[in-house]
């Protein structure tokens, strides 16, 4: 996701695609681990009136995207692993408000299903995105569309939430969790067919943050689309 704003032009190009991936599979994986330590840390350290909070939510929504739209400065150069373990560890605290209602509303079980699903979703489109003989570049213009289109979105229903006026509803937030699931299903696999071509430019660590992006957001939305099934 984001490569348009996160790839690196000072790294060099991997010699090879299969260092290439490697290289970005292994960051990945430093990525979600520092997310889970910062999930669990989150978990313990806030206070729940904290996450609870309409300013406090508001505040890691705002975080998000910095973090999202500032990655490719701060991922450059010799220390940018660095970088990725602050960033995976920050988005993981911003993960445990609807961490911890998914968990007072339906059970801790839904986390796991939720990552059971993000998983194999996760997983078919990274093997479509390897494997597909069409050309995908052609839909990154649509999928930051969409994305940019679910922010507006966002923030408008925030600020109407914040004066007191509530125009969501369950069958509203199923329609846009269920079109968010389908947006970062095709960033995964818009951006694992990148990783095939190991464009030059690109560096592992900006390829591992779209992947990590990728599978984090699709594993909110896919949780939230489960918290709206089981409300209903």
């Amino acid at each position: 996701m984001n490569q348009a704003f996160i790839h690196s032009h000072s790294d060099p190009a991997p010699t090879s695609t299969r260092t290439f991936f490697g290289q970005t599979m292994g960051y990945l994986a430093l990525a979600l681990t520092a997310t889970a330590s910062g999930v669990f840390a989150g978990m313990f350290w806030l206070p729940p009136a904290l996450l609870a909070n309409s300013g406090f939510m508001l505040a890691m929504f705002a975080v998000t995207l910095i973090l999202i739209f500032t990655a490719r400065k701060w991922s450059v150069g010799r220390f940018g692993y660095l970088f990725l373990i602050l960033f995976a560890g920050i988005l993981g605290l911003t993960l445990v408000p609807i961490l911890a209602y998914a968990t007072l509303t339906a059970g801790i079980g839904i986390l796991g299903k939720a990552l059971l699903a993000t998983v194999s979703m996760f997983g078919g489109m990274a093997i479509y995105g390897f494997t597909t003989k069409r050309d995908l570049s052609g839909i990154g213009g649509f999928l930051m569309a969409g994305l940019i289109g679910m922010i507006c979105v966002s923030v408008i229903t925030f600020i109407f939430h914040l004066f007191g006026v509530e125009i969501w509803s369950s069958r509203i937030e199923l329609i846009f969790s269920g079109f968010g699931i389908l947006l970062f299903a095709g960033f995964t696999a818009h951006d694992f067919q990148k990783i095939t071509r190991a464009q030059p430019g690109i560096s592992p660590i900006s390829a591992a943050i779209s992947l990590f992006l990728d599978f984090v957001l699709l594993f909110q939305y896919i949780l939230r689309f489960m918290i709206a099934m089981n409300r209903d």
